[in-house]
């Protein structure tokens, strides 16, 4: 399973009569879970969010503009507008800002079922 995806690569797809289009993020059964939260946040120049894990669920980022660091397990990955990275549970991760610009992101979290 890839945990970094960027809009950009995924597969579009036309919906309903041909004139709307999704690029799909998550779906149910392939990434199982309940909703938990989905929130819109943002970490300011050097700000970040301290390491920590959730035992009980996934959790999903999609970056919407700036750019950052993203600790995943062991690995830092770079996080760019455009990239979507799931974190599995139990997966220790943090996130930080070294950049003038606010690093601006979508998070939606499940609970395992």
């Amino acid at each position: 399973m890839n945990h970094k995806e960027n809009i950009d690569t995924l597969p579009t797809e036309q919906i309903h009569d041909g004139t709307a289009f999704v690029k799909r993020l998550v779906r149910v059964g392939k990434k199982n879970g309940r909703l938990q939260t989905f929130n819109y946040a943002w970490i300011k120049k050097g700000g970040q969010l301290e390491s920590h894990a959730h035992p009980d669920g996934i959790e999903y980022y999609y970056f919407l503009s700036g750019s950052g660091k993203m600790l995943l397990d062991k690995d830092w990955l770079d996080v760019n507008s455009g990239d979507f990275v799931i974190v599995p549970p139990k997966t220790t991760h943090s996130l930080k800002n070294p950049h003038n610009e606010d690093l601006k992101f979508l998070t939606i979290r499940t609970l395992l079922t």
